[in-house]
């Protein structure tokens, strides 16, 4: 783990917990995809997409399931971006959010997710 990884885990209030499914990440304002869920908790997540995702913006997204028993309906979600970096080959981007807006709903879901 790299020291910047670590000092992101120190301050984390929950650990994100590896989503086995693929979970597609939707920003709902632009339709467009952001990428695929790696890690969740009940405060943030992290995705992996194709392009860069500006810093301390502020997104409507959607969380959509594409198999599995949580193939009725995405999440429903409103996070900030924390931060963005490069995959080492430079072609994907890991990206951090903070969770600041959920039903409580699909908060309930998401805790199934780490269940």
């Amino acid at each position: 783990m790299s020291a910047t990884e670590n000092s992101t885990q120190e301050m984390r209030g929950h650990s994100r917990v590896e989503v086995s499914e693929v979970i597609r990440v939707i920003n709902r304002q632009t339709g467009m995809e952001l990428g695929r869920l790696v890690n969740i908790s009940d405060e943030g997540f992290m995705l992996l997409g194709s392009q860069p995702v500006s810093e301390d913006n502020i997104l409507q997204l959607s969380l959509e399931f594409e198999s599995g028993e949580n193939n009725t309906s995405p999440i429903q979600i409103g996070v900030e971006s924390l931060w963005c970096h490069s995959s080492n080959d430079q072609t994907q981007y890991w990206s951090g959010f903070y969770i600041i807006d959920i039903s409580d709903e699909d908060l309930e879901r998401v805790r199934h997710l780490t269940g």
